[in-house]
């Protein structure tokens, strides 16, 4: 299927949707897109009564995918009711469904769709997502025989099919469950920076140039903030071990650890404090574009990779007008990857930072959407950013 018709499929979908929202029987309640109480433009009732969509536009910035790039991401959202045990009321994450299709500068395009969903009657909560993609990127290889690190582009054609099945447990702020992950990839190196070495790349990965990635793994989460998409308060924790094996569909054998720590204290009623911690731990003989990187604002994706990774990141937002509907935000982190833990003070910490704002597009999910600027080792870049920068698991 052509780049070109992907788009205009998802962009029919959206038209269909919204002519069959807007031919509303007259005896309901007239659509709105201003709240009733401060008369801000707000998407609340079309999300939340008519089931409307979030037209979340896809500016891709990311420097690794040639700086810009275009899509478009319906995100439909229903809100689940809150439940309450021993008296205590605990917030219940919404379902999302969305469909995405994007292009970038350096030819990068994929295309895909997925679901997050809650069974109430079981307790549980699901995903799954698909898609295909055919994405360009650099990555970085140490030749021993030159002491240096190479810069090569690779085309990753992917096919992309994941799940997860998560059980509540009687605390509904703790859960557990499985997740499981498939991809059929096909490698082709493209060029490198110095227009040489190829011959020597290929024979260092000839064994991860194309095949099967499965993975199967159990995932522990703890769950205290108030809200998915912006949280104001709380503590989302999670652990994660995933195992590949041919058993699971996979060519390669290797096993991989994550741990990630948020948290969220209101310093003041329109001052949030949010902290991000990260620690990704790889063993075996993982391909090498699957290693854990830095994945941070103002770092480009898969530049600084090992087998081990770990950052921290501090994120400031000030709701700055009295119906705090917009906010400016502060932030800063640094990270580094290495591949033996002898080798963490050799390694240099890769630093961002930055700024951007935020406005409040749907008060009664509390989700804020806006735009961050930041610096990072290799420049300047921007990210359009949909709830929180942190949206993760």
């Amino acid at each position: 299927m052509k780049k070109p018709s992907i788009i205009l499929i998802l962009a029919v979908c959206l038209i269909y949707n919204i002519t069959g929202i807007f031919a509303q029987d007259k005896n309901e309640k007239k659509l709105s897109f201003k709240d009733p109480e401060d008369g801000q433009l707000d998407l609340s009732q079309w999300i939340i009564e008519k089931n409307g969509f979030v037209p979340m536009p896809i500016i891709i910035t990311e420097p690794a995918f040639g700086g810009f790039g275009g899509g478009l991401a319906p995100v439909f959202i229903k809100q689940n009711a809150p439940i309450t045990v021993n008296g205590k009321t605990y917030p219940l994450p919404p379902d999302i469904t969305a469909a995405f299709g994007g292009y970038t500068l350096n030819d990068s395009w994929a295309a895909g769709g997925g679901r997050v969903g809650t069974i109430k009657k079981w307790g549980m909560r699901y995903m799954l997502m698909a898609g295909y993609g055919s994405v360009n990127l650099n990555y970085y290889f140490d030749l021993e025989r030159i002491n240096q690190n190479i810069e090569s582009e690779f085309n990753i054609k992917t096919i992309p099919i994941t799940g997860s099945l998560t059980q509540r447990f009687k605390d509904p702020r703790f859960s557990v469950g499985i997740q499981y992950l498939f991809m059929h990839n096909e490698l082709e190196i493209k060029s490198n920076k110095e227009g040489k070495y190829i011959d020597e790349i290929n024979d260092k990965i000839s064994d991860e140039i194309s095949g099967n990635v499965g993975w199967l793994g159990i995932k522990l989460s703890f769950d205290s903030r108030d809200n998915t998409f912006t949280p104001n308060k709380g503590i989302k924790t999670y652990l994660s071990a995933n195992w590949s094996n041919p058993v699971v569909g996979s060519d390669y054998k290797y096993g991989q650890f994550e741990g990630a720590f948020y948290y969220y204290i209101p310093i003041l009623h329109n001052w949030i404090n949010g902290l991000r911690f990260d620690m990704q731990q790889s063993a075996g003989n993982q391909p090498f574009y699957l290693k854990p990187y830095i994945d941070m604002r103002g770092i480009p994706t898969a530049r600084y990779q090992g087998k081990t990774t770990m950052l921290a990141e501090i994120e400031e937002r000030w709701d700055f007008d009295e119906r705090k509907r917009w906010s400016i935000m502060f932030f800063s982190g640094a990270g580094k990857g290495f591949d033996q833990f002898d080798d963490f003070g050799k390694e240099e910490w890769a630093w961002s930072y930055g700024t951007g704002f935020r406005y409040l597009i749907a008060k009664k999910l509390n989700l804020r959407m806006g735009v961050d600027l930041a610096m990072g080792p290799e420049g300047f870049t921007y990210y359009l950013v949909f709830g929180s920068s942190w949206l993760r698991q």
